[in-house]
Order: C-alpha cells, then structure tokens, then sequence
C-alpha cells in the first residue's frame, strides 16, 4: 500500500510476526530441528521450533502451536525472552520474531519429513557446531545470560 503526502508517495511496509520456542528438557539440553532440504529458506539450516502467527492469534499460543506441529511435543508455560526485527527489502516487509522458552519433560520428537530432515537435544554451547539460521546465536546467548541470572538466584 502506498500514499502520497508532501509531493512523496510514501510506501507502507508489510508486517509479518514470527513465533519460535527454545525447548529445554531437564539434562539442560535445548532442541534444534534442521530444515528439509526440500524447504525453500534456508534448507538444512538448524532452527528451532516455530513459524508464522496466524491471524489473531495470540503470540505465545502461536509457539505452543507451532511446536507442536513441528515436533509433536505439548508445551506450556511458555515465557517471551528475545525478539528480533529485521527488514526484507525485495519483499517490502519487516519481519518481527519472538523467541519464548519452555521446559519439556519428553524427549521423544516426531518431525514432518516434509519440513524438517533431523532433530537433536544438544547442550546450547554447542551451537556453534551446526550451520544454523542467523538469530539463533544471539538468542541462545541471551537464553544462556538469563538462566546463569535465574540459577544464581537463592
């Protein structure tokens, strides 16, 4: 959508919000999923669970969802820690991602073949071994600040 004001048609940027979830099981091990080779961003690149919020959807509901989708696993308690925004210019959209945590008591993942080629339960220092989406660096060492805080606590 564009409008004009001042002698300027100034173009609206399309939104998109984009929810992921960092599952930690109790050996203190997170959860990365790899993309399919099939998938048309990024394929083969290690993510975490999450996808694109559905209309009205509330946020953290929306990772609740995605997760399950992509790995079968029921979470809850699902707390918001990380947000990035970064702007797609060929597609004239800013992308908008939340990041929440949740602990999760089951191991036992089923990927879609279709979406996702592997998953592994790794220590989160490890990150640096897997070719992963851009954001997940930063957001694992927020998680890693935040949970040396949260442990220090008495």
């Amino acid at each position: 959508m564009s409008f004009s004001g001042r002698g300027r048609t100034i173009t609206t940027m399309q939104k998109g919000l984009i929810v992921h979830t960092v599952v930690s099981n109790n050996r203190g091990e997170i959860l990365i999923i790899q993309r399919s080779k099939k998938n048309d961003v990024l394929p083969e690149y290690w993510d975490i669970p999450g996808g694109t919020l559905e209309d009205g959807e509330d946020p953290s509901r929306g990772a609740m969802r995605e997760t399950k989708e992509e790995t079968g696993l029921d979470i809850n308690n699902v707390r918001l820690f990380f947000q990035k925004s970064n702007v797609d210019t060929l597609k004239n959209k800013q992308f908008v991602t939340l990041v929440f945590h949740a602990n999760s008591s089951e191991i036992n993942i089923t990927v879609n073949p279709e979406e996702h080629g592997a998953h592994a339960w790794i220590d989160p220092l490890n990150i640096s071994a897997y070719k992963t989406v851009d954001y997940l660096s930063d957001c694992l060492r927020v998680y890693r600040e935040l949970k040396t805080i949260l442990n220090g606590r008495t």
